[in-house]
């Protein structure tokens, strides 16, 4: 059991730093196209776009930090 808590606690503290510096390059790509779309449709997809990107990373990082939180701090996880 200590083995598979170790795995998912690597798993997760792995995912950390990649999560903000993909959400942020996913982010400035979104924000050029929504710059250069000229179509008002567009502009509401790349904002929904945006907002899904940010509510995606907010929960990786959020539960990702939880279960690293669980692993560390809470005795029989």
């Amino acid at each position: 059991m200590q083995e598979v808590i170790r795995t998912i606690a690597n798993f997760t503290n792995s995912i950390k730093p990649i999560a903000p510096v993909l959400a942020g390059l996913i982010l400035v790509v979104i924000g050029i196209m929504y710059m250069l779309a000229k179509d008002e449709q567009k502009k509401s997809m790349y904002t929904g776009w945006l907002v899904s990107v940010l509510i995606g990373f907010v929960i990786i990082y959020s539960g990702a930090s939880l279960v690293s939180w669980f692993g560390k701090n809470v005795s029989g996880f």
